[in-house]
């Protein structure tokens, strides 16, 4: 446990600290970050009653690439007024608090942080021959120094080094509102002037800090999902926002992970669609024929009951790499299709009856499509169970394929074969397609010999 300031962390003041845990090895430890982090939670809270505590996962690293935030679920308020906004924000919270399953809910803007305003006379300002730049320059010079406004660089004559000279005032010279008001001035006749001669000071209490985005002003409340999928978080959440009634001026957004995994989602989807649509021409082209790509494509669905299966089975979420992995079942399936429709269609040119074709068909290739999925399966198993360091990140595409594969094979060789023998006696095929379609690469069926013409 390492303890460090705010480095790379909302700028928020000296109140505040972070707390970085490391883990061991996966290979070390039976639970994985996010049970950790869930387990601990209410236990640090109970500790210390009165304090705001706030979990991340991920470290500094990835604290520094996400641009300060780390956390699933991010709405984003986009508003002028401060007032409204902090209406808009309080119902908001209140909104969140109610949707099970989120912890860790955060503002980003935080409110009454102590602030001393500097408010010029411009008349006697004008009168001395001083503007507000010089004002402020004074001001930031004698409490941060000069390195910001007016830096200075001496050159070592003997070695030619370069060193930054910065100055400001002694530490018992700025303790209070009294040592602001004496700062000096120069005039522009070149006379010393006192702050308060021209400007007062006054206490006020503000945020932290503004932040803007797409030129708008913006206010980030963000929380960590606590088991519970973030689609089912996302649609809560959409619910809760359409029943806020906003301000004329301000609108609100979901960002972060949600975001990027609705449009991750669309994008494969579209993939997902488009690749079937290209599988089918290219088939309907080596086939020569609408209906048995047709036939084929019915093994697409017949993986999903397996992967929804597994998905539950091992509490997975459907994810990206979730989709990624079904994307690449769909392929094994299609294949197993392919051979039990091509050879069917080997069968059929060569004169055996339809039934007998089809399962004549499924029972030859059993052999090479069990193969071809057991083989798969078996070398997915360990990224599945999530072994080694990484595991857990990509077991989610290994858990589809798997599930998939496994309840498809099976499914592939029944019902392939009666979708195409009921398509078939309805859309019989013409039957001049004789036997010179057949090549020398066609199989020979079980117990017969090739042979050459």
């Amino acid at each position: 446990v390492q303890g460090r300031s705010s480095l790379f962390n909302p700028n928020t003041g000296p109140h505040t600290s972070v707390i970085s845990v490391y883990l061991v090895s996966p290979d070390k430890r039976k639970r994985n970050q996010v049970q950790i982090m869930n387990e601990v939670r209410p236990k640090v809270v109970k500790l210390f009653p009165g304090v705001a505590m706030f979990f991340d996962p991920g470290g500094l690293v990835k604290r520094v690439t996400s641009f300060g935030s780390q956390k699933s679920v991010d709405v984003e308020i986009y508003g002028y007024d401060f007032e409204k906004a902090r209406g808009v924000i309080r119902e908001v919270e209140t909104m969140m608090h109610q949707i099970p399953g989120l912890a860790d809910i955060e503002v980003s803007r935080e409110e009454n942080y102590p602030e001393v305003n500097v408010v010029v006379d411009r008349e006697k300002a004008a009168l001395l021959g001083i503007s507000e730049t010089d004002v402020a320059n004074a001001v930031l010079f004698s409490l941060n120094g000069n390195g910001q406004t007016d830096p200075i660089i001496y050159t070592d004559p003997q070695n030619g080094n370069e060193y930054y000279i910065s100055a400001w005032l002694a530490e018992e010279h700025r303790k209070d509102l009294t040592d602001i008001e004496n700062i000096i001035l120069t005039a522009k006749t070149g006379e010393p002037v006192l702050l308060k001669n021209v400007a007062s000071l006054k206490l006020n209490a503000g945020p932290v800090k503004i932040e803007r985005k797409y030129f708008q002003r913006v206010v980030h409340l963000t929380a960590n999902p606590v088991n519970r999928d973030l689609g089912a978080i996302a649609t809560d959440l959409e619910e809760g926002l359409a029943k806020i009634q906003l301000p004329t001026g301000f609108s609100i957004k979901l960002a972060g992970q949600i975001q990027q995994q609705k449009e991750t989602f669309e994008g494969l989807l579209f993939a997902t669609i488009l690749a079937l649509v290209l599988v089918y021409m290219v088939m309907a082209a080596q086939f020569k024929s609408l209906i048995d790509p047709f036939v084929i494509m019915f093994s697409v669905p017949m993986g999903f009951p397996g992967v929804i299966l597994i998905l539950f089975l091992t509490d997975t979420t459907l994810s990206t790499t979730s989709m990624m992995g079904i994307i690449m079942m769909l392929g094994i399936v299609v294949s197993n299709g392919v051979l039990l429709v091509d050879y069917t269609n080997v069968l059929r040119r060569r004169g055996r009856e339809l039934h007998d074709a089809a399962v004549t068909a499924a029972r030859t290739r059993l052999r090479p499509i069990l193969m071809t999925s057991l083989a798969t399966v078996v070398g997915l198993l360990p990224m599945a169970i999530g072994w080694g360091t990484g595991g857990e990140t990509n077991a989610p595409l290994a858990r589809t394929v798997v599930g998939g594969l496994s309840v498809s094979t099976i499914l592939t060789l029944f019902l392939v074969p009666t979708i195409y023998v009921i398509l078939e006696e309805r859309f019989p095929r013409h039957k001049d397609e004789a036997s010179e379609q057949e090549t020398d690469w066609m199989p020979a069926e079980p117990g017969q010999a090739t042979t050459e013409r």
